[in-house]
C-alpha cells in the first residue's frame, strides 16, 4: 500500500473583530475567541497569523497575502477562522470589517464589506492541498450551497486529493450568539474533549467537525 504524508506545513489565518460602530453592534467575544483559537492551533503545529479589528483594506490584504503566499506550497494545509459580523443581501454573503457602515447603507456598505464570492476567488489562488475556512458569523453565501505512525487508509485516500471546505456558524435566517459557544465547541472538538471524531479513527476531519458542530448547536 502506498504511504502518503499528510502535510508538509500547516498555516492558519485567524481574525476576530469586536470594535464595530456605524450601525453594527459592538461584539464582546470575537477577538477573545480568535485568540483562543490561535493558541489552540499553535499547540497543534500551525504557524498562525492572528489579526484583530480589521478594516476593509486590511481584511482583503490579509486574505490575499495568506492564500497567495502561504498557499503557494502544494503540500500545505490552510485554515482560516473569521469571527465577526456577516450579512446576506440578494443571496450573497458578506464579511463585515470595522469600517463598514450599518445595515441599510446600500452601496456604501457593499463597498466596504467583503463578498464571500470574492473570498472564494482568494481561495482559488491557493496551490495548497487543503483549505478549511470557518466563519463564526451569520449569513448564507453562494459558496455554501491522538497520534499514530501512519494514517488509516480512509484518511490516506481523503488527504491525497485537493479539497476546499467551508463552515459557518449560522445561515441567513439565524442570529449567531456572541457568547463564545461556537468557539468553545470548536476547541473542545479539536482537543478531543468532545467526541467529534465520528468513526473513531484518531483523525478529526473537517466534515466530522462540521457534523459535530451542527448537531451540538442544534440541541
Amino acid at each position: 500500500a502506498e504511504r502518503v504524508a499528510l502535510y508538509d506545513a500547516s498555516y492558519a489565518l485567524v481574525m476576530g473583530i469586536d470594535d464595530y460602530g456605524a450601525g453594527w453592534p459592538r461584539l464582546s467575544n470575537a477577538v477573545r475567541d480568535a485568540e483562543l483559537v490561535a493558541q489552540a492551533l499553535e499547540q497543534r503545529g500551525f504557524a498562525v497569523t492572528l489579526l484583530r479589528n480589521l478594516a476593509s483594506d486590511a481584511l482583503e490584504d490579509a486574505l490575499e497575502d495568506f492564500f497567495i503566499d502561504k498557499g503557494a506550497e502544494p503540500e500545505a494545509r490552510l485554515l482560516v477562522w473569521f469571527a465577526g459580523h456577516g450579512f446576506t443581501e440578494r443571496g450573497e454573503g458578506y464579511l463585515v470589517p470595522i469600517d463598514a457602515p450599518g445595515p441599510g447603507a446600500g452601496p456604501a456598505l457593499r463597498r466596504k464589506a467583503l463578498p464571500i464570492r470574492r473570498f472564494g476567488e482568494y481561495v482559488r489562488e491557493a496551490r495548497a492541498k487543503h483549505v478549511f475556512a470557518v466563519f463564526d458569523s451569520c449569513f448564507a453565501g453562494t459558496i455554501f450551497d491522538s497520534s499514530r505512525d501512519r494514517p488509516p487508509p480512509s484518511i490516506t485516500r481523503v488527504t491525497a486529493q485537493p479539497v476546499r471546505q467551508f463552515l459557518t456558524s449560522g445561515d441567513e435566517t439565524q442570529k449567531v450568539s456572541d457568547d463564545g459557544l461556537f468557539r468553545r465547541l470548536f476547541l473542545e472538538a479539536l482537543s478531543g474533549e468532545r467526541p467529534a471524531d465520528a468513526n473513531r479513527d484518531g483523525y478529526l476531519t473537517a466534515s466530522e467537525l462540521g457534523l459535530f458542530l451542527d448537531t451540538s448547536l442544534s440541541d
